[in-house]
């Protein structure tokens, strides 16, 4: 949590560092910095078709924080994902959504998604093994 004081009108630099640290310390006491998600917080996994790995885990491209007052309740907010079409190849960095945080239904923050490692295209080689592998454990989706 970052807090900026700005103190204007006093005589002197003695003045001035109290004011400033008074202010600094009045406001880490009353509040504090709640992490909803990082950008190592995986909000989905989905499957992308004709690639090497077969499913990306979504994340989002900044962190989620909220700031509260230590004496009050922690916020009700909760996400939703809005993804976009997603093919192969896929660079960590990409935007491929959007994440929708919301307090009480009401959107107050979007923040871009992307993967969070590289998406390789599968070549035709790596396609018939991973359709061979899927008909041999039962896994085959139409």
């Amino acid at each position: 949590m970052r807090v900026i004081a700005v103190v204007m009108g006093e005589p002197d630099s003695k003045t001035r560092n109290s004011e400033v640290s008074q202010m600094l310390d009045y406001a880490f006491a009353q509040y504090e910095l709640e992490t909803m998600l990082s950008t190592k917080s995986v909000v989905k996994k989905i499957k992308v078709d004709k690639s090497v790995d077969k499913y990306a885990e979504i994340v989002p491209k900044e962190n989620v924080n909220f700031v509260n007052k230590k004496s009050q309740e922690k916020k009700n907010a909760s996400y939703e994902v809005d993804l976009d079409n997603i093919k192969a190849p896929i660079k960590k960095g990409d935007k491929v959504g959007m994440l929708l945080i919301k307090e009480d239904n009401k959107v107050i923050r979007k923040v871009e998604l992307t993967v969070n490692k590289d998406i390789k295209k599968a070549n035709l080689l790596e396609l018939y093994w991973q359709n061979l592998q899927d008909i041999l454990t039962g896994n085959i989706t139409f």
